[in-house]
């Protein structure tokens, strides 16, 4: 901060200026020891630049994308190769980054390094933004030397992922629209138009068809709590959410998931993909088999294969070949323990995982787009 200050010498002669401080006190005592008496001292406003180009500088976001930190790997990676500091390229991409929330993270842990903390320890102070993912990769880096090296490796991984959901949000935007367009007809339907029909076959006193009753009757009942169908759907989605937060129902629930009809199917693709990958990139970084299992198994976001690759990794720490268990395990599907014998045998783990990925990548999009254009036809007739 910049204050401006009028000041006496010692004789008597009056002294303007400005000054950089971080504080009104720490300026007094420069001031002080300047021997000078300090008449006032005024904080001056931060230059910001031209009003009539203001609404050009956008207002940065209080939220953190996984956008946000592939930019920061990214621009992290090209700033330590070009040789500048760790604490300065912090420093830096702090100011660079459109998410005020990270902004200040990297500011505290610009903080953190200067104080003698390595990256990787002050990241981890932040586990709800870097995770034992993050950390396991920088530790990688910082042990070998080569930080800028793996930070491009994970901005590529990073990279990779926002990709790979937009590929999938694509491919799901129409079947939304359709689902969103479908349950507004049917409340419009449901609450304007039918009550009207209801009316004239009630004068009428006829007896009507099971089905014909059936439909009068929702559509009664969503005449009489359409505020609370509005508004009960939206907390009953929240409360699902919320739902998978505790432990004991998200492994009830990740334990059935695999087995429900085309999604369980869906998801387990999705979540060895998310796996495969995650090794793919930690054994390319330099990171130890087992320790690369153990970070790897927190991604896949699902306790029972969880579970599954930690058992595994306990068996390779006393020995056992990765191929091999991976055999005994029956959740995985033999193409993996297959692959991955090739790839002991080679020499080249971290390859053959990356094709592993990229088969389950291709498969899971490719699975997605065949459920919207069979999910298509029944949607029509749904509406119909």
């Amino acid at each position: 901060m910049w204050y401006s200050y009028i000041a006496k010498t010692r004789d008597g002669k009056s002294i303007k200026g400005t000054e950089e401080a971080k504080s009104q006190e720490e300026l007094i005592s420069k001031l002080r020891e300047k021997k000078l008496f300090i008449i006032s001292i005024e904080k001056l406003e931060t230059d910001k630049g031209p009003a009539k180009f203001s609404f050009l500088r956008r207002k940065k976001r209080n939220n953190i994308k996984i956008f946000d930190l592939a930019i920061f790997a990214r621009n992290l990676s090209v700033s330590l190769s070009s040789g500048v500091t760790l604490l300065r390229s912090l420093e830096i991409l702090s100011l660079q980054t459109d998410s005020k929330k990270l902004e200040n993270i990297l500011k505290r842990t610009s903080e953190f390094v200067k104080s003698g903390l390595s990256l990787s320890e002050a990241f981890s102070k932040y586990p709800e933004i870097f995770s034992s993912f993050w950390i396991g990769i920088i530790q990688v880096g910082e042990s070998s030397g080569n930080l800028p090296f793996v930070m491009e490796k994970l901005a590529d991984y990073l990279e990779t992922r926002i990709e790979y959901t937009r590929k999938i949000k694509t491919a799901l935007l129409y079947p939304t629209i359709i689902i969103s367009a479908a349950f507004i007809a049917t409340v419009v339907f449901f609450k304007f138009i039918l009550p009207k029909f209801i009316v004239i076959f009630e004068q009428f006193n006829m007896e009507l068809p099971i089905i014909t009753k059936i439909t009068f009757a929702i559509a009664k009942f969503i005449e009489r709590f359409i505020l609370l169908i509005i508004f009960g759907i939206p907390l009953l989605v929240y409360f699902i959410i919320n739902s998978f937060k505790n432990i004991k129902v998200r492994k009830f629930l990740d334990r059935i998931i695999f087995k429900l009809p085309l999604i369980g199917n869906l998801v387990f693709i999705g979540a060895l993909e998310r796996f495969t990958s995650s090794i793919s990139l930690l054994l390319e970084s330099g990171l130890g088999l087992v320790s690369t299992l153990e970070i790897a198994a927190s991604s896949i976001n699902n306790y029972f294969l969880e579970e599954a690759v930690l058992y595994v990794s306990n068996k390779v720490k006393n020995g056992s070949s990765l191929s091999g268990e991976f055999l005994k395990q029956e959740i995985f599907p033999p193409f993996i323990s297959e692959m991955t014998k090739i790839g002991e045998e080679t020499g080249t783990l971290p390859s053959v995982f990356d094709k592993i990925s990229k088969y389950y990548r291709k498969e899971f999009v490719t699975k997605i787009e065949r459920l919207v254009i069979a999910f298509e036809p029944i949607m029509i007739v749904f509406i119909g």
